[in-house]
């Protein structure tokens, strides 16, 4: 008769060759999982009633249940990933199976292994803390140096970090920036590795590979080095780390009355509570796997995305919550705070936790007092426990009888000036006009170059976008072009198909879908931003009003004009706490007047960009050309006095006959970038190419249908007669390339 432990263990390990053979990238949703599972082992469930009922121990738990929380110990050994309801098995457990081909083998070394990084829980999560910590502008540490630092096995923590995969789990590399050094990965694993190095700037391409994945080695930081700038020194390996103060968001009622408890029990008995129910949790020995488990059998009914929300608050009560950080409860527009100073404690159908009010006399003002950003929080947040560490050190420095212990904030950021530098790049006489657009942005932070094509709107943009992100510029700035197909799932988030189960990660080549939340170019500068408060960020949006931008915005519309206040994403991705479009990050767009397809952007829109025009016929626009053309004849070494500016003439004369033409309509004129290529300058009949392949196509689409013969009337020959120019000659033609 097997026991309870062989059933489990079979179970486990028929589950881990289901998730190698049938879903090796994607995984599978448990629930489905375990349908498989019993469809290859239907006696599964019979062996399990017969265990249980020779076992000398009562166990009421479910089957299906069991094996799921049992599944934690293939986690932490790092054979098993769970996300999102999701198992995946890692290539840690692909070796495992080929090395432990018997179930009950494949399950006790899982345990064992559990049982190892149980020995060392304790200072897994410390040093996972500190990884968490590490501080913003890309860095990553060698995973042997960190574990070392904490007294961990390396052997225990490299697999727990690939298991459980919290936040910047991928910093933690070989000493020679390896991604997952001496892991057997799967190709997928290794290609997760390079995305998220290549998303934090630390990939190193030219010594990555197919098969290995490296970090750039000038970004490595020793481990003492990040250690101290993540506030937790580490002076000598007995001493623990000091961590960093959190702030924590706890909001509770009494279910009978409705009356905030901070009214009541909280401030009477110098405690928070938590409504544990009838959850058979008590207060020590549960990570966040085993307390979701509590939750999964307790709450049965109860829908799975609530029950995770419940997890989550329990797990932040009992674990992630500690002594000396600071809470914040509010009772209507009064604000309470106080410092936690004592561990969790079951009572009845609570669980508690001391606290040391600090202002119940003198409550802070809800709108008067707190930060915009974090009255936000506290005000949309859903969840009873929440945490807003980022604003700790605001709620301290408004209450001056806690300890200041948070390190100063950083930022906010600051716009640069315009400089007579970039105003020369860009051809400009001075740098007014360009300081005038930074004055913009100081006052809203979004701005919108429009005008004709070819007035250097996107050129412009996106120098000035380097110029105002400085030496971060590669990084912190985003090129985006809408168009008539562009959605809110492109620009910020959305739920996108991947293919799955292909030959190459080691499925039977059928392929299949997944699918997975990915985050648009604005989310990922937007999170960037939140991150690293004292740069700043920029997004260009190339043709702006090619979308439609109601569409492609969302909730987002809201957030452009009020920058401080927090709004619920629509795929909930914001953990409850709301999303805001962070201070530090700006949007700079282009729009083009001249296209016929689309519309101009609507009122409320308009509301929330201030727009400045580029045109021909007005500086900084107006003088460009030949300023430009000025400069190549002096690289070239001759008299910039004396130059050879026909082309600006020539554009002139162009616009002229346009504004003769529509003496009321600014929209469309030339603008001087079509004079500025290598194909206007180089080689014999350069000119004419320029004019017959661009200029002729261009003036034929804004006189379609108003009987204007176009080749006849802006000739290229025509116009040179009646200014006066002379054509070049084979001697006069400049055969190297034009500098833009």
């Amino acid at each position: 008769m097997p026991s309870v432990t062989t059933v489990v263990a079979r179970a486990l390990h028929t589950a881990a060759v289901v998730l190698a053979e049938e879903a090796p990238q994607d995984g599978l949703v448990y629930g489905e999982l375990w349908k498989r599972v019993l469809s290859r082992e239907p006696r599964l469930e019979a062996q399990w009633r017969l265990a249980n009922e020779e076992s000398p121990q009562e166990n009421i738990t479910p089957f299906k249940s069991y094996v799921n929380w049992s599944g934690s110990n293939l986690v932490q050994a790092g054979w098993l990933h769970r996300g999102l309801r999701r198992w995946q098995l890692t290539g840690l457990g692909r070796d495992a199976l080929g090395r432990w081909p018997d179930p009950v083998d494949f399950y006790g070394e899982a345990s064992r292994r559990y049982r190892r990084w149980e020995r060392q829980k304790q200072d897994c999560l410390l040093a996972v803390t500190a990884l968490e910590k590490l501080p913003d502008g890309g860095h990553w540490v060698v995973l042997e140096e960190l574990a070392e630092q904490f007294r961990l096995d390396r052997d225990v923590f490299g697999p727990f970090l690939l298991g459980t995969r919290p936040r910047g789990w991928h910093l933690a590399l070989g000493a020679d920036g390896v991604a997952g050094d001496g892991l057997p990965l799967w190709p997928h694993e290794r290609d997760l590795w390079r995305s998220l190095l290549d998303e934090e700037g630390l990939l190193d391409t030219g010594r990555s590979s197919l098969d290995t994945v490296r970090a750039l080695p000038d970004r490595r930081m020793p481990v003492w080095d990040a250690l101290v700038a993540a506030k937790q020194p580490a002076e000598a390996n007995d001493t623990e780390p000091e961590l960093p103060r959190q702030l924590w968001i706890i909001r509770g009622k009494d279910a009978a009355s409705g009356i905030p408890l901070i009214r009541g029990p909280w401030r009477e008995q110098s405690v928070i509570t938590l409504d544990a129910g009838s959850l058979t949790l008590g207060v020590g020995g549960h990570d966040l796997a085993s307390v979701r488990r509590v939750v999964e059998a307790g709450l049965p009914a109860t829908a799975p995305a609530r029950r995770e929300a419940v997890a989550l608050e329990l797990d932040a009560f009992l674990n992630r919550m500690r002594p000396e950080d600071i809470v914040l409860s509010t009772d209507g527009f009064d604000t309470y705070v106080g410092v936690v100073n004592g561990p969790a404690a079951r009572a009845a159908d609570q669980l508690t936790r001391p606290v040391e009010w600090r202002n119940l006399d003198k409550p802070l003002d809800f709108f008067k007092d707190l930060p915009s950003g974090l009255s936000a929080v506290v005000q949309d947040a859903d969840s009873q426990v929440l945490e807003a560490t980022e604003y700790a050190e605001n709620v301290l420095a408004l209450t001056e009888d806690i300890p200041r212990t948070a390190p100063e904030p950083k930022g906010p950021a600051v716009l640069p000036d315009a400089t007579a530098e970039l105003a020369a790049r860009l051809n400009m006489p001075d740098a007014t006009w360009l300081q005038d657009c930074v004055e913009l942005l100081r006052a809203t932070p979004q701005l919108i170059f429009h005008g004709p094509p070819g007035t250097g709107k996107t050129y412009i943009a996106l120098a000035l976008a380097r110029h105002l992100a400085g030496a971060s510029g590669a990084t912190n700035v985003r090129l985006v072009q809408f168009h008539p197909a562009y959605a809110y799932e492109d620009f910020f988030e959305g739920i996108r198909p991947r293919l799955s189960g292909g030959k190459d990660t080691g499925g039977d080549g059928s392929g299949g879908l997944g699918y997975d939340l990915v985050r648009g170019p604005l989310r990922k500068l937007a999170d960037e931003a939140e991150r690293r408060p004292a740069e700043v960020f920029v997004l260009v949006i190339d043709e702006i009003n090619r979308g439609h931008l109601a569409k492609i915005f969302g909730e987002l519309y809201f957030l452009l004009e009020y920058r401080n206040e927090r709004v619920h994403l629509l795929y909930g991705s914001d953990d409850g706490r709301g999303f805001r479009l962070p201070p530090n990050l700006y949007i700079l767009g282009t729009m083009n007047t001249v296209d016929r397809s689309v519309a101009y952007m609507d009122a409320a829109m308009r509301r929330r960009f201030s727009f400045v025009e580029l045109h021909p016929g007005i500086p900084p626009v107006s003088g460009v050309l030949e300023s430009w053309l000025r400069g190549r004849a002096e690289q070239r070494g001759e008299d910039p006095a004396t130059a050879d500016v026909s082309h600006a003439q020539l554009l002139d004369e162009i616009n002229r006959m346009l504004a003769d033409g529509n003496p009321g309509d600014r929209s469309f004129r030339v603008g001087p970038s079509y004079f500025m290529q290598d194909l206007a300058h180089t080689g014999d009949g350069a000119l004419e190419r320029l004019w017959r392949t661009q200029i002729i196509p261009l003036l034929t689409e804004h006189h379609w249908g108003d009987g204007v013969e176009v080749e006849t009337v802006y000739a290229l020959d025509t116009l040179r007669d009646r200014l006066g120019i002379r054509p070049p000659t084979a001697d006069d033609t400049d055969d190297g390339p034009a500098q833009p």
